[in-house]
């Protein structure tokens, strides 16, 4: 009977020992997910703070820039360059082709620019009918000792719900060339955008060089890419407010000529 009750007691232990085991992997388990869920948190956290005291930094540089920087040049010399023509249509969308939307809201960015006193712009083409290669562009641009070229596009994707405002610069961005993008998207969203997909540096898929347009030319230089051509809502906004947005475009490129941002010469940081 003794040696009964004893192999009983071993076997309670065994099974009281196995409940706490299994508790303490179970509590380990949870532990190790919280900790995940809590870093990936603050993670986000970060990175979303990175980002509002960049913008913050550069919104400070040009409400600062307003008392502190006077207009140098008499004339600012701006290309506004829609983007494709003639045989390249871009990309398209149905019947809907993207070098006939660039020249529409070129169009009204360079009658704007035309308005503002000390602005000269000069556009690159006026009929869809009429095509240049980015060398030919960036040929133009230089010999006409510009100031400013603002490559206007669309964006588009395979994926279509993709949407929103992108601007692209160089990828040694100078101070210029982020308070130009700054501007820009400052009053582009004024007008109203779906997403405002930031200020990028380089080429797509490849951060480390340019477009060629950005690289070619001697001027500071970016690319808008006003809304994707592949998304029904933004295609909406565009053919509601595409004057709208030239307006913007330019109050931007007028804001940076006052403060004597072009001043500066196109060299990175």
């Amino acid at each position: 009977m003794a040696g009964s009750s004893s192999g009983k007691k071993r076997v309670v232990r065994r099974i009281h020992k196995g409940r706490v085991c299994g508790c303490l992997t179970v509590f380990v388990i949870i532990f190790i997910l919280i900790s995940t869920l809590i870093n990936g948190c603050t993670k986000k956290h970060n990175l979303q703070k990175q980002k509002e005291s960049s913008e913050t930094s550069i919104s400070t540089t040009v409400n600062n820039a307003s008392s502190e920087t006077e207009t140098k040049k008499s004339e600012y010399v701006i290309i506004v360059d829609p983007g494709h023509g003639g045989e390249d249509i871009g990309s398209s969308n149905g019947d809907r082709l993207e070098k006939v939307d660039n020249l529409r809201y070129a169009s009204v960015v360079y009658e704007e620019l035309l308005n503002r006193e000390g602005i000269k712009p000069i556009i690159t083409r006026s009929s869809n009918d009429t095509y240049m290669n980015n060398e030919e562009r960036a040929k133009f641009a230089n010999d006409a000792g510009a100031d400013l070229y603002l490559a206007l596009h669309r964006n588009k994707s395979d994926d279509p719900t993709a949407n929103g405002l992108e601007i692209w610069v160089q990828q040694d961005a100078t101070v210029v060339d982020d308070v130009l993008g700054f501007k820009l998207k400052q009053e582009l969203t004024k007008v109203g955008i779906q997403n405002d997909r930031g200020v990028q540096h380089g080429y797509t898929n490849d951060k480390q060089n340019n477009f060629q347009i950005i690289e070619w030319t001697d001027m500071t230089a970016c690319i808008i890419e006003l809304g994707f051509i592949s998304n029904d809502e933004d295609n909406r906004l565009f053919d509601a407010h595409y004057k709208d947005y030239a307006k913007a475009i330019a109050d931007a490129v007028e804001s940076l000529c006052r403060e004597g941002y072009l001043d500066k010469v196109k060299e990175p940081q």
